[in-house]
């Protein structure tokens, strides 16, 4: 590339071509191309003298490296094998990503397309000057000068007949009448012969810049010894306009190149990878602002598997099991470690501070799971992982979320709010409360901290607005799994598994459940070993109290006056109240509810909904939990199905007869509770479970009444 810079190449003794006027024949448009042709070739040895540069250093790092290695190896400080290891992986080849290959390839093409147009454009826009044609020119006209006078007056009009010639042709190079476009403005022949008048141009010098004028000065000895000359000055000025015309639109299409190039190799590189790393990171803040919501995240292309692609799944699949994995407990935890932006630390930190929230906690229990857990051995986990389908598919529906999975047991939990958010809404008729005088019962529901030096307010769950609706759809939620597991195939494909039959007969699942009110400590429970997102307080263990319980008093359900007192009246008109009891742990009475539930029964199948709805049978369910109404206590199939054995002359029996319990006069208790038994003759425990539990409790101590009765009993099992 030397010869193309000019004080480069004077320095090395090399000639610009260009500039000598006794070179005039090697040159004209030939030697412009094999000019540029030499400019190429240099280029493409330059290239490849980088190339060859670039791999003689990168082999002499590797010979130094395996050098350096094999003196490692004579140390003894590393093994051959580890070496020959390190050597084959760094010599395997590395497998481009198709993000790679395909952003490689691209570019490629649009390099290619871009170089071919260059090509063909930039001859259109260069402009080349006539340089030589006047050189050539002016040097014929000194040839024909240099013999004139020789031989006669032949030459002499020759000469004549060439200079006119010469100067109409000049005058015709650039097709402009203006005197300031001129191309020839001056011409000098000498000597002065033939006598011929050479008509000269004359030129003004001071209306001209040095660059704008090109002076050609050829001479020669004649052959009489005189010397021969010819002068010509040349306008160059229309010549350089064009040339920067030429430059300046030859700049505008190089910078609108470069302009779309990197428009399109921007919006390559955003495609392909900017635009899916973005997507994540949006992707993990919104995961980070709310971590229990199903994020669609479907609008992510699916078009090309790229890795991006790949990762965008990833991220995807991480956040939904740990959103299934740490449930709503662990809500906080997640959005905690996941947050990228602002002051978002980069350690983890599970072990994040419990706080106190609000919430309905229902306990649900497989009977029997023992005998399933013996008798089913490694096909026991399909069984729970059936029962466990239904019960986390119903209680979600009805607004609950699953919190723990104990192989026999469930923890469910309808999430009212935290302590900070609920205080106020409490307190906004904490002052008209306190003009009203509540009963013992009734005061339950205002929950307190255990610790009396505690200066938290009271939260008087009565006073949330919706909670109401909250507390019925929990119950509906766990009534809808009684129902569900004595009509789903896959349960009830159970019954006719030979290994859990009984002496009474075909295996039947049964299942008891628990429901409490009242506040808990949430955050998570474990070390970085592991650790478990859940729910800690008496409140929680009253829940499991609750339902263990059940099986006490013979009945699917049970809840306390806590729960109960929370629901709509509406609910509350179905629901029978079984007792006034102390669970173990406490010395506080509180009264026991129950919703009747014949299990025993068959459940029609749902109906698959009509195809013109665009529905299925699941978006139907949920439409309908969605708008909840209590007209659905009474229109309710299975609901109303439930309960077909609990008739109001039944209620008013038991009624009367737990009355007559709880006063102390327990030889009508005796004869009343008794009548109740006898008409639940039809239930799956052949009589009424809890008349037979009072019953039971009564008869053990002969039907006396202790001095010391207050009205309630304590639970014998925790």
């Amino acid at each position: 590339m030397i010869p193309d810079l000019h004080w480069a190449s004077s320095l090395f003794g090399m000639r610009d071509i260009s500039e000598n006027g006794h070179d005039v024949g090697a040159t004209g448009k030939a030697g412009k191309i094999g000019a540029k042709t030499g400019r190429v070739i240099r280029m493409a040895r330059l290239v490849r003298l980088v190339k060859l540069y670039k791999i003689t250093s990168q082999r002499n790092k590797e010979r130094k490296m395996v050098e350096d290695l094999g003196k490692l190896i004579e140390l003894g400080h590393v093994d051959r094998d580890d070496i020959d290891s390190y050597l084959d992986k760094m010599n395997s080849p590395q497998r481009q990503s198709k993000v790679g290959s395909e952003l490689s390839d691209i570019i490629t093409r649009r390099v290619i397309i871009a170089v071919l147009l260059m090509l063909l454009v930039i001859p259109l826009l260069s402009y080349t000057s006539s340089e030589q044609d006047e050189l050539q020119a002016t040097a014929f006209l000194q040839s024909i000068n240099s013999k004139a006078g020789i031989g006669g007056d032949t030459n002499c009009v020759y000469l004549e007949s060439a200079t006119l010639e010469f100067t109409s042709f000049m005058d015709g190079i650039i097709e402009s009448d203006s005197e300031e476009h001129r191309f020839l403005l001056h011409l000098d022949i000498l000597p002065k012969r033939c006598d011929t008048d050479i008509t000269l141009k004359e030129y003004f010098p001071e209306n001209y810049r040095a660059k704008e004028l090109r002076e050609i000065t050829l001479s020669s000895v004649t052959t009489d010894g005189s010397i021969a000359r010819v002068t010509a000055i040349y306008n160059m000025k229309y010549v350089l306009e064009e040339e920067a015309r030429a430059g300046i639109y030859l700049t505008m299409f190089v910078v609108f190149m470069l302009v779309m190039l990197s428009t399109q190799f921007t919006g390559d590189a955003q495609k392909l990878v900017l635009a899916p790393i973005e997507s994540m990171m949006e992707m993990i803040n919104m995961v980070a602002r709310d971590p229990l919501e199903d994020y669609d995240f479907s609008e992510v292309s699916r078009t090309v598997q790229y890795e991006t692609r790949v990762v965008q799944v990833a991220i995807q699949k991480i956040t939904a099991l740990l959103r299934i994995g740490f449930g709503v407990a662990g809500a906080e935890i997640i959005s905690t470690n996941m947050v990228v932006e602002g002051e978002g630390s980069n350690v983890l930190d599970p072990m994040i501070p419990g706080k106190r929230i609000y919430a309905i906690f229902g306990f649900c229990d497989i009977h029997s799971f023992d005998l399933c857990t013996e008798k089913l051995e490694d096909e026991i986990m399909t069984f729970v992982n059936s029962v466990a389908r239904i019960v986390h598919n119903e209680v979600t529906r009805w607004g609950g979320l699953c919190n723990k999975n104990l192989g026999n047991a469930f923890l469910m939990v309808w999430r009212i709010g935290d302590e900070n958010t609920l205080q106020p809404l409490s307190s906004k008729k904490r002052r008209k409360s306190q003009r009203n005088s509540f009963s013992g019962t009734s005061s339950s529901l205002t929950t307190r901290p255990s610790n009396t030096r505690s200066r938290r307010l009271p939260v008087d769950l009565r006073r949330i607005p919706g909670l109401d609706i909250v507390a019925d759809k929990a119950l509906i939620g766990f009534l809808k799994v009684l129902v569900e597991v004595n009509r789903d195939d896959q349960v009830l494909g159970y019954r006719k598994d030979i290994r859990l039959a009984g002496p009474a007969g075909p295996f039947k699942l049964r299942m008891g459940f628990g429901l409490h009110a009242g506040w808990a400590i949430e955050g998570a429970v474990g070390s970085l070993q592991k650790v478990d997102a859940t729910y800690l307080s008496p409140h929680v263990n009253m829940a499991a109290r609750m339902e263990v319980a059940s099986r006490q008093f013979g009945v699917a359900i049970l809840f306390t006056e806590r729960f109960y007192e929370v629901m709509t009246s509406e609910a509350q008109a179905y629901c029978r109240k079984l007792d006034v009891v102390a669970v173990k742990g406490s010395s506080t009475p509180m009264p026991i509810y129950t919703y009747d539930a014949l299990q025993n029964q068959t459940f029609p199948v749902l109906k698959t909904p009509p195809k013109f709805s665009g529905l299925n049978l699941e978006e139907v369910l949920k439409r309908q939990a969605d708008s909840y109404d209590v007209a659905i206590w009474k229109n309710d199939q299975d609901l109303v199905q439930l309960r077909c054995l609990v008739t109001p002359e039944f209620l008013k029996i038991y009624r009367a007869g737990l009355e007559q319990y709880l006063g102390g006069d327990w030889l009508k208790a005796k004869h009343s509770l008794t009548k109740a038994n006898e008409m639940m003759d039809g239930s799956d425990t052949k009589g009424d479970g809890p008349s037979m539990a009072l019953l039971s409790y009564m008869g053990a101590r002969d039907w006396i009444c202790p001095s010391n009765w207050d009205g309630y009993r304590s639970l014998t099992s925790k």
